[in-house]
């Protein structure tokens, strides 16, 4: 019984590892030269927080011990999902079953192409390798995204004492994850500490001279600075699924056992899309890894599938000058965002709830007779749905494991 599985993040090691572990002889593609390691650490691993051998997930023994056939500095070229092959270094070889966790790739800005020296993606290993050979001549740096990895790296380069400007195009830091209020604080959490934020800004141009890169933005201001770092989303790359029967969207589309259009096929991770885009965690990653590699088995062994979980993980991030803690949906339409405290500038704490109505209610949102719920006058407290908290995060555990109770209840 052999498995493929074409790539080496946290979704493939996991689901070699559930593989190996049901008995599979399990070959496991990598593209990049290193161990697969802890991505969330690139970050610090650019910054010199961390060295690289300290964040691999498992040392080389470990793959072996596992009968893990991991093959290093070998990109797929090829893929042929109804048979079940997969060319690598111009070598075809057949499996029982196959794995995809091609993950995602950083979205490139367009003068990312005509400055890649100067304009490096916060992304993988070697990219954080080479912003590290960089810092020692850098001086300012732009980076470009306000999300948590550009947040991350604000920080650590305010630490080893370079000049900070970040620039986010949506109106405030971590829109994905963090509502207005919240980022607000942060946004002041970062100021405080050195760091230049621009929201509502972005790079429409780049250019160099022998000193220094110039960065004009939309509004015709300009930003100078020795190196750029760039934090703007991920794109799927889709080129090897083409004309492979795979259905494809976003990303491939699986079904909740992680299963492709082409039996024994499965795909987990970032490349794989179920009901929704979802947010790129560990955790999410974990889960469908591992739901992929058991029913990888399960169908070469022919027993049932089994469904995979879809958990929904907080983001977690904790410096010495900045904590934010986060879980749940965006504030807005049927969830209400209660402040529970805040001083404007260190301190924010909310609760997300959604309007919880009585049988008797039948309130639809954005009705055509344009009737709209007040969810602060709502026959009940409201369904505690998510939280977000700067700086302060007292009971944030507790009240996670109360995700999904009324308000009422949880307070009382």
């Amino acid at each position: 019984m052999r498995i493929g599985i074409i790539g080496a993040g946290h979704a493939g090691v996991e689901a070699a590892r559930q593989a190996s572990q049901l008995g599979a002889e399990v070959v496991l593609f990598s593209r990049e030269s290193v161990l697969p390691y802890f991505r969330p650490k690139v970050v610090a691993l650019a910054f010199g927080q961390v060295d690289l051998d300290s964040i691999y997930l498992r040392p080389e023994k470990w793959y072996d011990e596992h009968g893990i056939d991991l093959r290093l500095n070998s990109e797929v070229t090829h893929l042929d999902a109804g048979a079940k092959a997969v060319t690598a270094g111009r070598q075809e070889e057949r499996f029982d079953a196959l794995v995809l966790a091609t993950g995602a790739a950083p979205a490139l800005l367009p003068f990312a192409q005509q400055w890649p020296q100067d304009v490096i993606p916060l992304w993988g290993a070697t990219e954080s390798l080479a912003i590290r050979e960089r810092l020692a001549g850098t001086r300012q740096i732009l980076i470009l995204g306000g999300g948590i990895s550009g947040v991350e790296a604000a920080l650590y380069a305010r630490e080893v004492g370079l000049d900070v400007t970040m620039v986010e195009k949506m109106g405030h830091l971590i829109p994905q994850q963090l509502g207005v209020g919240a980022a607000g604080v942060l946004m002041r959490q970062l100021q405080t500490a050195g760091v230049n934020v621009m929201t509502g800004r972005y790079a429409v141009t780049v250019s160099k001279d022998q000193k220094q890169l110039h960065v004009i933005l939309d509004d015709g201001s300009e930003v100078t600075c020795d190196l750029i770092l760039t934090t703007a989303g991920a794109t799927r790359k889709l080129k090897l699924l083409v004309d492979t029967g795979l259905s494809v969207d976003r990303g491939i589309v699986v079904d909740e056992y992680q299963q492709t259009s082409v039996p024994g096929v499965f795909a987990c991770g970032d490349i794989a899309q179920r009901q929704g885009p979802g947010l790129a965690t560990i955790v999410r990653a974990h889960a469908q890894g591992r739901g992929a590699g058991d029913n990888a088995v399960a169908f070469v062994q022919g027993r049932p599938l089994a469904p995979a979980p879809e958990p929904v993980a907080p983001l977690l991030f904790k410096h010495k000058d900045v904590e934010i803690q986060s879980i749940g949906p965006l504030p807005g339409g049927p969830i209400e965002e209660r402040v529970l405290m805040t001083d404007g500038r260190t301190v924010y704490r909310s609760v997300l709830l959604e309007d919880s109505l009585s049988p008797t209610q039948h309130v639809v949102f954005g009705s055509p007779s344009g009737q709209v719920l007040d969810g602060s006058r709502a026959g009940a407290a409201g369904i505690l749905r998510g939280m977000q908290m700067v700086g302060h995060h007292p009971d944030f555990r507790r009240l996670t494991d109360c995700l999904g109770q009324p308000w009422d209840k949880v307070v009382s």
